[in-house]
This record gives C-alpha cells, structure tokens and sequence, in this order.
C-alpha cells in the first residue's frame, strides 16, 4: 500500500472517529433561561420542573415573587464537556449567585438529575433570601430539598436518599465536629470520597433536625442561632441540650431508619403543577454566543485569566458587542486596573450598553480617578434612564446639579429616590435644604433642616442642621465693625429674614437705646458733632463722629448749626460712658 493511500485512510479514520462540535440551544419561560446542549424536549421538561420548583418554593416559604430573580441554567451534555467549567473536582453541578444574576451549571439535566436541579435551586433561594449559613448546613439543606416530589396527590419532602444512605452504611463517619466546622473551602470537597461522606452525612444532619421528632421542635431556633453568626459548634449543644457525641448517636439512630417522605400541609399541589407556563421555541446560539456564555461562567466562578482570555478573543472578533466590553472592565477592575476598565466601560457605553449598574460604576470609577464631570454626567443620566429607580445614580447626579448651581434638577433628582440610605440621610436633607435655600424657598428649606437635625448624630452634624435651619429664618446682610486697628470696616451679618428697618451701623456690641423727640440743637464747636434732642425724660446730647457712619431717614439735605425748629426725630443710639453715639436718626 503506497504511502498517500495510508495518509488518506488514516485522515478518514480521524474524521470518522471525531465527534462533532456540541451545538447550543436556547430555551426560555418567564423566570428561567435554558442554554443545553442536550435534546429539545429534555430542556422543555427541565423548564417546566424548574417553573414548577418555584411556585413551590414561594408557596412554602412566602417569599415575595419579585425576590427571586431570573436563572440562567447552563446544561452540558456530559461531565466530559462540564469538565473545564466545575468548580471543585467532586462538583457535578454548581450554583453562582453574582450581583445581577444567578447561574446553576449542570454535567446533564433530564429526569434523572432533576433532584440535583433541585439542590442547585434551593441555593438560589437562600440566595434570593439572603440568608448565610455554614457549609455543612447550607449543602445538608439543599440536599434535603433535593427529595422534593410534587404530583397530583400533593407535595412531600424528605425520605430515604438511597446514594447517600447507602454511602454512609458502607463509609467511616467525620467526627460531627470536624463536619460543622468545615469552611467553605475546605480540601475535602475536593476528593470525590470524602466530599461524599460531607455531603452524605450534612444531608443526614439536616433531615434529622428537621423531621425527628426531638429535634425539629426546636429547628427554628438553630437558623436563628446560625444567621446571627453563632458557630455550629456552640449552637447545636446549647439549643437542644446535648453534647456532639449525643447528637451523633441520635444521628446513627436516626439514618439506620430508611424514613419516608413527609407530605406538606397548605400546598397546593395542582396549582403547581397547572402553571400555565410559555416556554419559547428554543432557538440555536451562534458559536460566539457559546464562547460569551463559557466565558460568562468563568467570570461569574472568578476565574478571570481564563474569562479575561475568551472575552478578549470574542473583542477582536465582535468589536462592536457592547456586553463583551463590560464584561473585560468588569474582569480588569478586579485584576486592579482601573484606568484599562474605565476604557473598556467607556466602550461599552459609547456602543449602547443596557445596564444601569454599568453606567453607575463607571461613573464612580471615574470621580475616584478625577475625571472631569462632563464625562461622568452622562454616565449617571444613562443609568437613571435605563432604571428610574436608581437612587444611588439619583443622588449622585443630584449633588452633581447642586454644585453647578442647577438647583431645581437637583431637588427633581432628590425627590425622586425612593429610598435614601441610612449612611446618607443626614447629607441628603442637607443637600435638599442647601439647593431649597439658594431658591429661596424659605419654607420648604427650614423643614428640610428639621429633617436633617432628626438625623444628625454628632455635634458637628447637629451645628450644621442649627445652621441651616439659621440661613432658612435670615437673610445675608452687612454692617459696621471696628477692625482691630480702630477703623470702621464693613462686615457680613445675618438678619432675621424680610427686615425692613436693618441697620447697617449698629455693631455687634453695641447697647442700643431707642428714643422719640424734639431735635433742638445741633453743637458743631468742637471736633465731634452733637444733637441735642428734648425727649420725654428730659434732653438727651448724642454725638455723632462721623456723619457717614450714621442711618438718616427722611432727613434734609443738609444741617445747619445752632437752634433747631424741633423737628420731631426717632433715634437708636449706643450707649456709652459719655453722650451717647447716633447709629440711626429717622426725621418725621
């Protein structure tokens, strides 16, 4: 056989042994996403049952629909194709719940994994609900809710989990100690073994609790215990009064029971299985929008360098995806480069960017880095615009109008925060009495100053509330002073607000006097001159040093010297050791 024969034979044996390119599919409901490489009508059911978990779950815990978000379910066709994407080497599916989405991952999805569909959603809804607990507790649970069944007959929970019963009859326990103090990211995990014995007899843990007789009494108790950070190893002895060698023998007592499910009171179960769930057509994904939603799990698993890699391909490919360039500032700013991520966010927003959180990040990367305003702004009026309800862009732009002196865009933008947060109520209504006071809406601003009052909680914070609340009742005038040299200067002052006889020349120390009478004399022999006015309690002589330092109303145009025809005068005076000094003279 000649050699171009063999090289042909041995290039069709390579392409008849290759496997094809896994292809994606796209299929939606109202609440999940399913991208599978698997059969059409495996992802219709896998949608239906994850339809049918919810309704479940927001029946038995009464959590609000609108707090739990959308999931993207990722499905690979085999644990050969899920290989580079798990998180541990005992990982066989996994949830990632990030700040805007959360990820369940999965090796295959039909009927026979949907009890690991089930342990993987229940962490999307301690997620959702924000509630922490240990490991051990959170993947006993999870598994736990695993064993869920919902037929026409109605909902159970609980029962024999065959793999993990069967693991624990033929395996040697962990110490329970060393089970509920294991941390997250424990080498144990990691070994298929002895992530089996954690997981095997967490779920163990857990059903005992819930369901045994002695202990589910008091259950509601322990999440108390765990959430408010009480170890394991504290909260199980003090709660139900037994050492941890008493618990595990209850424990060994408990799995030599193979225990049926439990059914559930108050579900009903034909309204879960009766949604009338639409599921769309599921459509074909596009090579480049695989390799976005490999890298999109690796960036959401914090695998940057791998993530950084694909998205950077998918750039040079796909300059114009707006997403792609989010995604590399979002990888980028947490490598530490902040400058290569307010680029890339820049980009992203520059070529239509949907995302509000984006536009508001950018927008705080770049006041942190001192970027001129007139590029911030439009990032922060882009976020309000995709989410009205941003209160963070909303405040932010809102300080922004008030600095340059936009002062009614920045009460709009105030009024329009649902809800201000704790840490910046007090500069809020600081701000809003600010902008109200440069309006001169007295009013509003003298009740917005209260509010801030109510809020401050140091006396630096308290003086300002007093100080505006000041502002909000006077008005910004001037007057006399006596610099440190003995001269007149002129000052600024506050003056209770609509004063319409303020008198410049009455200085701040001054003991002022008020007096009716007859002008009679005017003395003007010596260096100062002098007034000499008949009140009711006899003459008065009041100097005045200086004629140009003195409040004359209705007086004529000029004064001569010498007897008066006794004009009738209104005069505030200080008074002084000798005659008084004229502040204010008023000719009626």
């Amino acid at each position: 056989m000649g050699f171009h024969r063999i090289a042909a034979l041995l290039v069709l044996s390579i392409f008849a042994n290759a496997q094809p390119v896994p292809t994606w599919h796209l299929t939606r409901s109202e609440r999940f996403e399913l991208y599978s490489q698997g059969e059409d009508s495996a992802a219709r059911s896998a949608l239906l049952w994850f339809e049918q978990l919810r309704a479940f779950y927001l029946q038995k815990t009464g959590l609000p629909p609108e707090s739990l978000r959308p999931v993207r379910v990722i499905n690979f066709r085999s644990a050969r194709e899920y290989q580079p994407y798990r998180l541990g080497l005992a990982s066989d599916a996994h949830f990632i719940g990030t700040e805007n989405q959360d990820y369940i991952v999965m090796a295959a999805l039909d009927a026979r994994q949907f009890p690991t569909a089930a342990h993987e959603y229940s962490h999307s809804i301690l997620h959702a609900a924000g509630l922490q607990f240990p490991p051990w507790f959170a993947e006993g649970l999870a598994e736990f809710f695993s064993t869920v069944r919902i037929s026409e007959r109605g909902c159970t929970l609980g029962g024999d989990l065959p793999a993990r019963s069967q693991f624990l009859e033929h395996h040697a326990w962990m110490p329970l100690a060393d089970l509920i103090a294991s941390p997250a990211d424990s080498a144990l995990r990691d070994n298929r073994e002895t992530a089996a014995v954690f997981y095997s007899q967490s779920w163990a843990l857990v059903d005992m609790l819930v369901l045994s007789p002695q202990y589910a009494p008091k259950f509601g108790e322990l999440i108390t215990a765990l959430t408010s950070g009480t170890p394991a190893t504290q909260a199980l002895p003090t709660i139900y009064g037994k050492s941890l060698s008493l618990v595990t023998g209850d424990l060994h007592a408990w799995t030599a029971i193979k225990h049926q499910p439990v059914g559930l009171q108050g579900i009903q179960a034909g309204h879960i299985l009766a949604q009338n769930v639409a599921i769309e057509t599921s459509i074909a994904v596009t090579p480049p929008q695989a390799r976005a939603l490999m890298a999109e799990i690796l960036l959401a698993a914090g695998d940057l360098d791998r993530a950084r890699t694909l998205y950077s391909d998918l750039a040079r490919e796909t300059p114009q995806d707006a997403a792609v360039h989010a995604a590399l500032g979002n990888i980028v700013l947490r490598q530490g480069d902040n400058d290569r991520a307010r680029e890339q966010w820049k980009l992203a927003i520059t070529l239509g960017i949907q995302d509000a959180t984006l536009c508001y990040q950018f927008a705080a990367l770049g006041d942190r880095a001192g970027v001129p305003e007139a590029e911030i702004r439009p990032a922060l009026e882009r976020a309000v615009q995709l989410k009205s309800d941003f209160d963070d862009a909303r405040y932010q732009l809102a300080l922004m109008e008030k600095n340059a002196g936009h002062y009614d865009a920045a009460i709009a933008h105030l009024r329009a925060m649902r809800i201000v947060a704790r840490s910046r109520v007090f500069n809020y209504w600081t701000a809003m009495t600010d902008a109200l006071l440069q309006l001169d809406r007295r009013d509003e601003a003298r009740a917005a100053s209260k509010k801030a009052m109510e809020h401050a909680t140091t006396a630096v914070e308290r003086a300002r509330a007093t100080q505006l609340e000041y502002f909000a009742v006077t008005d910004l005038d001037v007057q006399f002073t006596v610099g440190k040299n003995g001269r007149a200067e002129l000052s600024t002052t506050r003056v209770p607000h609509a004063t319409a006889d303020w008198n410049p020349f009455i200085e701040p120390g001054d003991k002022i006097r008020h007096v009716d009478g007859a002008l009679r004399e005017i003395e003007c022999s010596g260096a100062v001159t002098r007034f000499v006015v008949d009140t009711s309690e006899g003459p008065v002589t009041l100097a005045i040093p200086d004629p140009g330092h003195v409040q004359m109303r209705n007086a004529p145009a000029e004064f001569t010297c010498g007897p008066q025809k006794s004009t009738k005068v209104a005069v505030d005076y200080a008074i002084t050791n000798s005659d008084g000094l004229v502040r204010g003279m008023q000719f009626k």
